[in-house]
């Protein structure tokens, strides 16, 4: 019997080598890197094709002699082929395929800078990606919706609801956090905040991605430029929309922690003393929850004549993975546009506004963080003690995650709002001046209150700690500029020149924190029944007003 349950073990052995070395090479197919050739219809290489591995952002380009190369990152990977004024087409890894020419797609017409073109006579690397084409989904930031559309964009999102996804689009430029994001510019109107833009609102997203298409920004535009053009209204009917969704949002891996039974085992077996606090909590599962996110757009367009409106109303709440967190945005947006003097002049106004709320947990430094402590926290102490109180860790920094959240509590308003103006005349047949003007304010209110039973340190004996600051900011953006688009025998002549002046004032603000408080109740309200106002030094917060102007002169 000894000799044949060694024999199961030598067969098992190398059953087991055999399936590693099968899951080896299947890793290796699916990250194999492959060759090929990209040609047009007369045999000639094509410089510059995109080439993009389907539902991913990993692409590359065509070489001088029409070669790609790209190692996949999954099998059975097909590849998306893609050039300005040639047919799309979906081959396999390592095919060599012959583009044919698109007409209708030649003469599409893409927004290039401070003007259009058709894309036949591009010559600069822009992606135009269609609404329909953009991605669906819980997305609170327009730029989120371009993932795996754009060669060269990466964007990495974030599962609090709160935050901000990084977006690069032209490779890493600094090692500064937040300052490789591109130019955003909506409707013509250069540096918008595009959390004021709905994703809904989208008509198309231009990417205008290397240096000769981005140089008319100057250097604002080194991380490249996203140009979002929003729906207008109709002429010819009435129409009311409506689009909505409802979404969850789980957590897809959680650390593997010791449970309380694990732990207790690999104390007794290892003779270490172990703080038991008798119970079985699994904090991760106690902290974490299924985010439940939905969003409701309804809008009117339509028009008359040479007039045509549009407005429309955007209502996103999204649950965070983290109990306690989210975020509450209200959009309103509003066009209406009309052409006067034999359709020579066209005006358009527009008021665009944003109220957004973030609810937020301490995730901070030090063990004050819920993410830290859903981790470190003894799986054997309960969530309550006996007598209602939270549990306390022992030794210091060693916090109840549970209590972390209900104890220590924060809120941030953000209220935007947005006046356009722009007014187009055609002087003579091809010439057209263009005036654009844009005056925005915005206010960011933080509040936070840390309570009586909070268990942070030199907090926690405060009887009630508050926070409060407001910051206000206003910017203007006053552009003129001239188009004259022309021809000369075969030859087609675009000619531009303007005059831009930017002037943003940030940073006007106060803030004060307060202690000492008879009870909860009143949380961040109401902070003059506050006893103590804190040291000076800390307690009292003041912005200093920066004041920012650009002049710019372009052609």
């Amino acid at each position: 019997m000894l000799k044949v349950r060694n024999l199961s073990k030598a067969g098992m052995l190398k059953t087991f080598s055999l399936a590693s070395l099968l899951l080896c090479s299947t890793a290796a197919m699916a990250q194999s890197q492959k060759t090929g050739v990209i040609k047009d219809a007369n045999g000639e290489p094509l410089v510059g094709v995109t080439v993009l591995e389907q539902g991913t952002s990993n692409g590359t380009v065509t070489d001088a002699n029409g070669r790609y190369t790209l190692k996949t990152t999954k099998a059975n990977a097909k590849l998306k082929v893609s050039y300005i004024g040639y047919e799309t087409k979906y081959i396999t890894p390592g095919q060599n395929v012959v583009l044919e020419a698109d007409d209708e797609t030649l003469n599409e017409v893409v927004v290039v800078g401070y003007g259009t073109m058709r894309r036949k006579d591009v010559t600069s690397s822009i992606t135009t990606v269609k609404a329909e084409d953009l991605n669906h989904g819980v997305f609170t930031d327009p730029a989120q919706m371009l993932q795996g559309k754009v060669p060269g964009l990466v964007v990495s999102s974030t599962a609090d609801p709160n935050g901000s996804p990084s977006i690069t689009l032209r490779g890493a430029s600094t090692l500064r956090t937040g300052a490789m994001s591109p130019y955003y510019v909506v409707d013509g109107i250069p540096g918008v905040d595009i959390s004021i833009v709905s994703p809904d609102d989208i008509e198309s997203i231009d990417v205008l991605r290397d240096a000769t298409a981005t140089a008319i920004y100057g250097s604002k535009a080194a991380n490249g430029v996203i140009i979002i053009t929003t729906k207008k209204g109709t002429e010819e009917r009435t129409n009311v929309f409506y689009n909505g969704y409802v979404a969850f949002d789980n957590i897809l891996n959680t650390y593997d922690v010791c449970s309380a039974s694990e732990l207790r085992d690999y104390a007794n077996k290892n003779g270490v003393a172990l703080k038991d606090g008798g119970a079985d909590v699994d904090w991760q599962d106690a902290v974490l929850r299924t985010g439940i996110s939905h969003s409701h757009n309804v809008g009117i367009t339509g028009g008359s004549g040479n007039t045509n409106y549009m407005v429309s109303a955007n209502l996103i709440k999204r649950e965070g993975v983290i109990k306690m967190t989210g975020m509450d945005r209200f959009n309103v947006r509003s066009l209406v546009s009309t052409k006067t003097l034999k359709d020579h002049l066209t005006i358009s106004l527009g008021f665009n506004s944003m109220y957004g709320k973030h609810f937020g947990v301490p995730t901070g430094e030090k063990g004050e963080s819920v993410l830290d402590a859903m981790n470190y926290f003894s799986p054997t102490n309960d969530i309550k003690n006996a007598d209602g109180t939270w549990t306390i860790g022992a030794g210091s920094k060693n916090y109840n995650p549970l209590a972390l959240m209900e104890e220590n509590k924060s809120e941030t308003v953000w209220k935007r709002n947005q006046f356009v103006a722009k007014t187009s005349l055609e002087l003579v047949k091809g010439l057209f001046w263009n005036v654009n003007y844009s005056w925005n304010n915005y206010q960011r209110t933080y509040s936070a209150y840390n309570t009586r039973n909070s268990q942070i340190e030199g907090i926690g004996n405060k009887n009630g700690q508050a926070t409060r600051s407001t910051y206000f900011g206003r910017e203007q953006t006053f552009e003129t500029y001239a188009n004259y688009d022309f021809s000369v025998g075969k030859s087609k002549w675009g000619l531009m020149a303007g005059y831009s002046w930017e002037e943003k004032k940030n940073n006007d603000g106060f803030g004060l924190s307060v202690e000492g408080f008879y009870n909860d109740d009143l949380s961040w309200y109401n902070m003059s029944y506050a006893q103590t106002i804190l040291g000076v030094q800390n307690s009292v917060q003041s912005g200093y007003l920066e004041n920012i102007r650009n002049i710019s002169f372009y052609g």
